[in-house]
């Protein structure tokens, strides 16, 4: 019973402070004030082409470091390329990424 009689204090106390109002005070947060380090500032220029030909290349080059999958218990063969799983993903997300890039690049953008 205690905890009860407890709660509904703590309780009805809390509701009866936060229906106060707040001082009234003036909070600036220097909004209005927008610098040339704004992330939402245009004048900058990041060449996205480039930048697609390095990630596609890299791409490529991890699928081709990744050892191939092999089948078979006495005669070990590789597996079909597109079987591969993430080799085979890695080396046609690098060639669409680069496809990409040199697109983008030849744009202008």
């Amino acid at each position: 019973m205690k905890k009860v009689v407890l709660f509904l204090a703590l309780a009805l106390s809390t509701s009866a402070f936060s229906q106060l109002a707040p001082p009234p005070q003036k909070i600036d947060l220097h909004l209005t004030n927008v610098s040339k380090d704004n992330i939402l500032d245009n004048s900058r220029h990041i060449p996205v082409g480039p930048i697609m030909l390095l990630g596609g290349a890299s791409f490529i080059l991890a699928g081709a470091l990744t050892p191939p999958v092999m089948v078979g218990g006495s005669t070990t063969e590789k597996k079909p390329f597109f079987q591969q799983g993430a080799r085979a993903a890695a080396i046609i997300s690098g060639c669409v990424v680069i496809t990409g890039g040199v697109v983008i690049s030849l744009g202008g953008y």
